[in-house]
């Protein structure tokens, strides 16, 4: 039998149950009828004629469940069964299912947020190439507390090491920002020649920094990143360009 014509049995058997067990019913008691006949002809006395014939003929439900077993949907039966008893049980006792359908809704939506956060942070690799070869260096007081470099220790570290192609340093700040009709605190990142570089970072608009713009130059060159462009700068492409002020309290930088 090839695989279409299973298929079309066991879809015969799941929507046409109820006929195939009366047709069995039907062919299983014309057997015992034909056997008691044969046992009466044969001198015995119709009750005990029958009972040989039943006892011949076997169980008859457990020849009715190997009979079902080998349509090969059984296990749908038995799970329409479950869900049915279940459903009745549920209906029984309404405070039991109340207190089950929360506890279920509490646990699914935990592991579902505490999943998510995992993907984000432990499986889902991060979007920038080569993610294993990157790694961040810093230093150590003589206290044991954790700090940064300056940049002749950098030029140092780039010179004496070999563990590394390149390196670059980082430090992070906050400031008040306006750009024309915007005005947003927000977070910056200043680093060092070679920084993007690592990450394969490229700007979407406009471009990116120069050699001489890394040095101390008179004039500062920002780069805006998306998240502040998108919700700070209503994603105005024409920003590229425009002046931005920096506001501290300590001074007041125009950046070209």
């Amino acid at each position: 039998m090839n695989l279409w014509s299973k298929f079309q049995l066991r879809l015969r058997a799941l929507f046409q149950k109820q006929k195939l067990d009366s047709q069995m019913d039907d062919e299983m008691r014309s057997h015992i009828e034909m056997q008691t006949q044969e046992n009466i002809d044969a001198g015995m006395k119709p009750e005990e004629a029958r009972y040989a014939a039943l006892r011949q003929f076997g169980w008859v439900e457990s020849i009715k469940e190997t009979c079902r077993d080998q349509r090969g949907l059984s296990w749908i039966e038995n799970l329409g069964q479950d869900l049915r008893y279940g459903a009745r049980q549920m209906l029984k006792n309404p405070g039991f299912t109340v207190v089950a359908v929360l506890t279920l809704a509490l646990g699914i939506g935990a592991n579902t947020a505490i999943f998510g956060l995992a993907n984000a942070i432990l499986f889902r690799p991060p979007p920038f190439p080569e993610p294993d070869g990157l790694y961040y260096l810093h230093t150590r007081n003589p206290l044991r507390e954790i700090g940064g470099i300056s940049g002749p220790d950098l030029v140092d570290w780039r010179e004496q090491t070999h563990a590394f192609s390149r390196m670059a340093a980082f430090s992070e700040g906050e400031f008040n920002l306006r750009a024309g009709e915007y005005s947003s605190v927000t977070s910056s990142v200043s680093f060092s020649k070679g920084f993007l570089d690592l990450f394969g970072v490229r700007p979407v608009l406009g471009r990116s920094f120069s050699d001489e713009e890394y040095t101390n130059s008179p004039s500062f060159v920002v780069m805006v990143g998306y998240r502040l462009w998108k919700r700070s700068l209503n994603q105005d492409p024409a920003i590229v360009g425009k002046v931005i002020l920096r506001i501290d309290p300590m001074e007041a930088l125009r950046h070209e």
